[in-house]
C-alpha cells in the first residue's frame, strides 16, 4: 500500500472505487447466502466476515465502478455455483449490476500497452480505467503493488481486513 488506509478513503470516497473480480465474486455472492461463501469453490478463500467487511467498505464510496472485463468474469466464476446459480443470477447480480457505474476501455487499445502480456487483458483493462480516476480494491498482491509503482492508487483487500476486525 503506497499511502494510509485513511489518506486513500478520504481522496477517493466522492470519486468511486473499483472492485476487482474476486472481491466483487466475494460481494455478490455474500450479498445472495453468506454460508456460501465458504461452500463455493470460488470464494472458499474468505470467510463470511470479509463479505461484512466487503460491505462496509464499499458503502464508504459515492461509486462503485466495474467493467465488463470484470463482470464477464465474475459471470463465468459464479456459473460454477450449485443449483441456485439462477436464482444468484436474477435476485443479486442483475440488481448489483444495475447499482454500479459500468466504463469499458475497448480491448484493441490494450494488447499493446507494455503491461499487457504480464497481467492479460481483464487486468491492464481495469489499469487503464482506474489510474487517475478511482481507488483499486483488490485481492491480487501482484497488480496492487504494479500498479501503485506506475503511480495508481490501490488497496489490497488483507489491508482492510485487519482495519475493519473489532
Amino acid at each position: 500500500m503506497s499511502e494510509p488506509l485513511e489518506v486513500l478513503v478520504e481522496r477517493y470516497r466522492g470519486r468511486g472505487i473499483f472492485v476487482d473480480t474476486n472481491l466483487l465474486l466475494l460481494w455478490f455472492v455474500g450479498a445472495f447466502d453468506q454460508p456460501m461463501i465458504s461452500r463455493f469453490k470460488r470464494t472458499q478463500q474468505f470467510v463470511p466476515e470479509d463479505f461484512q467487511t466487503i460491505e462496509s467498505f464499499l458503502a464508504i464510496f459515492k461509486t462503485r465502478v466495474t467493467s465488463p472485463h470484470v463482470l464477464t468474469e465474475v459471470s463465468n466464476l459464479a456459473k460454477g455455483m450449485d443449483y441456485r446459480a439462477e436464482a444468484f443470477f436474477s435476485e443479486v447480480f442483475s440488481p448489483m449490476v444495475r447499482s454500479m457505474s459500468e466504463e469499458n476501455v475497448a480491448s484493441a487499445s490494450l494488447v499493446d500497452k507494455a503491461d499487457f502480456g504480464r497481467f492479460g487483458l481483464a487486468d491492464s483493462a481495469i489499469m487503464a480505467l482506474v489510474k487517475g480516476k478511482y481507488l483499486l480494491l483488490t485481492d491480487d498482491f501482484r497488480l496492487s503493488q504494479y500498479f501503485a509503482s506506475i503511480g495508481g492508487a490501490a488497496l489490497n483487500f488483507n489491508h482492510i481486513r485487519t482495519a475493519f476486525w473489532t
